[in-house]
């Protein structure tokens, strides 16, 4: 303990016998605040770089949150009557579940590009006409253009599947009896 408050005393003592009345800073000065900067540093660490590591981490999680959402809110060629434009009734169901039960932050909606811009405008506008009649109070939330694709098939395709598959199972039967209760 006297050894450390001793060496103190004599940095301290040095130190001060070298400031020159003539200038601002002197060289033992300028070496006492790096030292003392350099302590400070190695002492709070790594306090200073956590909130910019968990910020980097969680800038991945809230890309992905986003992608997701934009993702479950595209309402896109299944979703819409290829002659017409207009909505099917399963994108009908979409998008009222977008608009009613989706969290707020996350009512976006995202329409899938059509082949040409007037039909992208087609779908668009039959989106607005029936979010109206869904939420006849305020506003309807943003309705976007993306140029992502859907995951799946449409619901007509998956439904042929479904009932070839059922009709091409076999009748259910009872194995043969040989005698008396026996079965072979």
């Amino acid at each position: 303990m006297t050894v450390r408050l001793f060496c103190a005393v004599s940095v301290t003592l040095l130190m001060l016998a070298g400031v020159a009345p003539a200038q601002a800073e002197c060289l033992p000065v300028r070496a006492a605040k790096s030292v003392w900067r350099d302590w400070k540093r190695n002492n709070c660490w790594p306090e200073p770089f956590v909130r910019p590591d968990r910020q980097a981490v969680r800038a991945a999680f809230a890309i992905s949150i986003e992608n997701g959402w934009r993702r479950q809110n595209l309402l896109s060629d299944f979703h819409f009557d290829m002659d017409t434009g207009k909505l099917t009734p399963a994108g009908e169901e979409k998008l009222r579940w977008i608009l009613l039960e989706a969290p707020e932050q996350h009512r976006t909606i995202y329409v899938g590009r059509a082949r040409t811009a007037q039909e992208t405008a087609a779908r668009i506008n039959s989106i607005q006409k029936v979010g109206a009649e869904i939420v006849p109070d305020g506003p309807l939330p943003a309705v976007l253009e993306t140029n992502i694709k859907p995951d799946g098939w449409p619901a007509e395709r998956v439904d042929v599947i479904g009932r070839k598959f059922q009709d091409s199972i076999p009748d259910p039967r009872l194995p043969p009896t040989t005698g008396a209760g026996e079965t072979q």
